[in-house]
């Protein structure tokens, strides 16, 4: 855990996401010039406005207190049984995208499970799939194109939807062109995806302090999330390069 939280304090203090360069024009006035300098991110400016419209407002004074009530009022069987209902509709797409991989086996694991879940854990309420040793791991286009070396393309801040790169921008609507997804009306799929993401934000409550302490909570969470793509890319066997190793030893002989 510790190795972890130095992996990512490092990748923190060494990238670089914004210097600002201060000169002195008089005794009592300071010129602050802020310059941008990560190149995952050309749209910081305008990221970082739309990060503070989501976070400061949208989730401060809406998200927040609804995924508080979600979280503390709704049973966890019912929340449990919405979530697993929701998901179950991405399993048929996930079967394609493994194939595409080659990932024989993890298809054959995301056919059985619709297939469990959606006949003994009716319509997916209840993961069935899960207690007969079928873990959900479900995989979207944008990981297919990943794994055959798409890269993940500039950082941007959607205004409520959150954090993306733009290969999942270029690529999210695949997944909508199988069924059941592709017989969903508009409503039926903002829906699910409003309880999708009702759900997970609520399982981010736990994390809520982490962000709130962190020195720069836009940064922190890019290079979380660009560490969460990394990762669903590589099934979590993400590889680390001979430059990253070198900023580590380089960040702990300055700790020393």
């Amino acid at each position: 855990m510790n190795y972890k939280w130095i992996l990512a304090v490092s990748s923190f203090l060494l990238s670089g996401h914004a210097l600002a360069q201060e000169a002195k024009g008089s005794a009592d006035e300071t010129k602050v010039e802020v310059q941008y300098l990560d190149p995952r991110d050309p749209f910081e400016g305008f990221n970082r406005a739309m990060w503070d419209f989501n976070y400061l407002y949208l989730d401060k004074y809406i998200l927040k207190p609804v995924a508080h009530g979600y979280n503390d009022y709704l049973p966890l069987p019912v929340k449990d049984g919405v979530h697993n209902f929701t998901t179950n509709f991405d399993e048929p797409s996930s079967l394609v995208n493994n194939i595409l991989q080659g990932k024989w086996s993890w298809a054959a694991n995301a056919g059985g499970r619709f297939t469990v879940n959606t006949s003994l854990g009716i319509l997916g309420i209840f993961d069935v799939a899960q207690m007969m040793g079928m873990e959900r791991k479900q995989d979207d286009f944008s990981e297919v194109l990943g794994f055959y070396g798409v890269p993940n393309g500039p950082y941007f801040m959607a205004p409520f939807f959150g954090p993306f790169v733009t290969r999942e921008i270029a690529s999210d609507w695949v997944d909508g062109l199988y069924f059941p997804l592709s017989e969903l009306t508009m409503w039926q799929s903002a829906l699910k995806w409003g309880m999708k993401s009702l759900h997970n934000r609520a399982e981010a409550i736990d994390r809520e302090r982490l962000l709130d302490n962190a020195l720069d909570p836009y940064a922190f969470v890019k290079d979380a999330y660009f560490q969460h793509v990394d990762y669903k890319v590589y099934d979590g066997n993400v590889p680390t390069t001979q430059e990253d190793d070198e900023l580590l030893d380089e960040f702990m002989e300055e700790l020393e």
